[in-house]
């Protein structure tokens, strides 16, 4: 009964968080901790940041994780284990993945433009 289904992804979902925070806002919170701990260490990784920017890139790999790892565990068929691990990750990386889904998003796009979206392989 506690049980939905995700219509995006097609992945089955407890509707009933065990913390009253994830039910309230509708993430979970240790996706959201871990994701945010991706995006401080990615920090040492970006160098001449202003702070708006370092606080810009935290949060962006914060918003990342939180959106992006039930994809991911999804997709990849991660367990859940291993499901603050791949938050982590998403919120390191989210700076770098960003340009790059937006690059697969651009071409995509072109090809059901061109009508071209029956090519063998396409995802």
């Amino acid at each position: 009964m506690g049980e939905g289904k995700d219509r995006a992804c097609g992945i089955t979902t407890d509707t009933h968080m065990a913390e009253p925070l994830s039910a309230a806002i509708g993430v979970k919170l240790s996706t959201m901790v871990a994701g945010f701990a991706g995006g401080v260490v990615s920090l040492a990784f970006l160098q001449g940041l202003t702070r708006k920017q370092a606080l810009l890139a935290v949060l962006v790999g914060c918003l990342t994780a939180v959106y992006l790892t039930p994809v991911a565990v999804y997709k990849f068929g991660v367990g859940p284990e291993l499901e603050n691990g791949t938050a982590f990750v998403l919120g390191l990386c989210a700076m770098n993945l960003i340009p790059l889904i937006k690059k697969a998003l651009a071409v995509r796009a072109e090809r059901l433009a061109d009508g071209d979206d029956q090519k063998k392989g396409t995802p």
